[in-house]
């Protein structure tokens, strides 16, 4: 938590029962929106990081936001990526924050720029497309 808030001092968190918990808002570039989000870490599991504010938009053609899994928590590494001796604010942190840059450009392009493996319904037009 100590390294969380040297990044982000008004990150607000607690650590109960051998687990962390911290609310914070992130902003990805300086004409960006500000989104609130959630990181809740317990030791041995995998960070979990899920958006507290207002629901995220869609693009027109999407059914499902792209990279996130069925319980709405972001997915921000490939498995193995991520190892428990990293501090949170060095990967959690920055990965969070290049998923927010993605995921605006996904609204504007309608295609998600960054790597990884999908976990959402491709949109309406890409499965028009493949047809």
């Amino acid at each position: 938590m100590a390294a969380i808030k040297a990044a982000i001092p008004d990150a607000r968190g607690t650590i109960r029962g051998g687990e962390l918990r911290c609310t914070l808002t992130l902003q990805p570039t300086p004409v960006s929106r500000n989104y609130p989000v959630r990181i809740v870490y317990r030791h041995r599991c995998r960070p979990r990081v899920s958006v507290t504010g207002p629901p995220l938009a869609l693009h027109p053609d999407a059914t499902k936001l792209p990279h996130v899994y069925p319980n709405g928590d972001l997915c921000l590494y490939l498995p193995g990526k991520w190892k428990e001796h990293m501090l949170l604010a060095d990967t959690i942190l920055p990965w969070t924050s290049a998923w927010f840059l993605h995921y605006e450009l996904w609204l504007v392009l309608g295609r998600w720029t960054g790597t990884g493996d999908e976990h959402a319904v491709p949109s309406s037009a890409s499965r028009r497309s493949s047809l």
